[in-house]
């Protein structure tokens, strides 16, 4: 009678189904210190750095990608990151290309599993009423050590921080 009930317990409870690895994907952020979402058509931030230059703060959230090791910059096994920038199809950051490891996500983004968080897009630009207003595209490329490579891109509308002097 036992076993009975036990097996007429076990019928109604499902396993959990395996999905397996998450598909290889990225997702384009911002944001200094903690992860903030942009979409196609929001504003970002040009900024004046610390030397007298400008940049946008890139962020980036990956799934499926081997990670590196956030804590070691020299790590075999650490992604390289690139984050563009075009507007009226110009590049405008030629230098904004890390290889550094990918920092877990805290709390739930799934499917994203690993982040890096407020790297600079260095923008060639003289000023930033260069860019007031303007549409930029904005791209990020990871890859990681086994070749595999995820990207995102969006519209974004340029605007002076409001602390640039």
């Amino acid at each position: 009678m036992s076993l009975l009930l036990t097996f007429l317990a076990c019928i109604g409870t499902a396993p959990e189904e395996d999905t397996g690895p998450a598909a290889p994907q990225a997702m384009l952020g911002t944001g200094e210190w903690e992860w903030e979402d942009v979409s196609d058509g929001d504003d970002i931030y040009v900024i004046q750095g610390p030397q007298g230059g400008w940049h946008l703060l890139g962020s980036v959230r990956t799934a499926g990608l081997v990670p590196g090791d956030a804590a070691s910059l020299g790590d075999p096994n650490n992604p390289t990151t690139t984050f563009q920038v075009w507007v009226n199809g110009a590049p405008l950051a030629p230098n904004a290309t890390y290889v550094q490891g990918l920092d877990p996500v805290l709390g739930d983004a799934a499917p994203y599993t690993h982040e890096m968080i407020g790297r600079f897009a260095i923008l060639d630009i003289t000023g930033d009423d260069v860019l007031d207003g303007a549409e930029v595209e904005f791209e990020v490329t990871v890859v990681d050590v086994k070749g595999v490579a995820v990207k995102d891109r969006l519209t974004l509308t340029a605007v002076p921080h409001p602390l640039n002097n």
